[in-house]
């Protein structure tokens, strides 16, 4: 360990440099966001009300393959509305901000860990540094999974269903959001399961053979799970989002299978 002689307010005055990077690094890119307004909305939060969206086109060709004879009617199905005057000034700082975290969370993983580096033995800091990269990675993962297919699947559902033909689908700007910003961000978390089973593994309060057991009643869980981040109740989009939760399930079993051996072994 490097910095034994440091006290705790020069501690607290490095962990203050860092934090302020971070603080400075997130306005920064919240800025170039605000400024880049179209390709944040026409490209990229409100693509997904686009009948060209790329996930939409994929489900057509796939749909007219196995012969379903309405995959044309794939699309968003309804308009966005804004009924506040600020509405859409609030939606754009919303929207930048979410996009300013996002890309900031590997910026602030890194300056936690320069201030924590210098108080680790070399083993230790081999062992942070390659799990932060994976942390980082895993939530990327998730935001992209929930962009590109629970996201289009929840507004093909939600933007479809009625309960009446005499009503018809306006939906609020706010509305929207709400639901775009959830879902990337609770999937993002879903799919850190693999880093948190291994903790918990670490702890002892799980095996790989416990998770082995129950392997059935994961299958449940996950599409329990499915159910909970997307409205959607056809088994053919619950399938498509239950499959990558159990895969990272069994990913959790063998992370923690081959873990556990060098634990045994120290």
């Amino acid at each position: 360990m490097d910095d034994d002689n440091l006290n705790f307010w020069e501690h607290l005055q490095e962990l203050r440099k860092y934090i302020i990077r971070s603080v400075l690094f997130f306005f920064i890119l919240f800025i170039v966001a605000f400024l880049f307004r179209e390709i944040l909305f026409d490209k990229f939060l409100l693509a997904l009300l686009d009948e060209d969206f790329i996930t939409y086109r994929v489900l057509k060709k796939l749909f007219h393959f196995i012969g379903v004879s309405d995959s044309e009617s794939i699309n968003a199905g309804f308009k966005l509305i804004n009924f506040k005057l600020s509405g859409q000034f609030l939606a754009h700082i919303s929207i930048s901000a979410v996009a300013a975290a996002i890309i900031t969370l590997p910026f602030l993983i890194y300056q936690m860990w320069l201030f924590i580096k210098p108080a680790l033995y070399p083993k230790e800091r081999k062992i942070i540094s390659k799990n932060a990269i994976i942390i980082v990675f895993l939530f990327l993962i998730g935001c992209l999974f929930a962009y590109y297919i629970i996201t289009p699947l929840s507004v093909i559902f939600l933007g479809n269903y009625k309960v009446s033909e005499l009503v018809s689908n306006t939906i609020s700007l706010n509305s929207y959001i709400s639901v775009f910003n959830s879902t990337l961000f609770l999937t993002g978390l879903l799919f850190e399961l693999p880093i948190l089973l291994l903790v918990i593994s670490r702890l002892g309060l799980v095996s790989a053979e416990t998770l082995r057991k129950y392997r059935k009643h994961s299958i449940v869980a996950c599409l329990i799970v499915s159910a909970i981040i997307t409205p959607t109740t056809d088994p053919f989009t619950m399938t498509i989002i239950a499959i990558p939760i159990y895969l990272l399930y069994e990913i959790s079993i063998f992370s923690i299978n081959k873990k556990s051996k060098k634990w045994q072994q120290k």
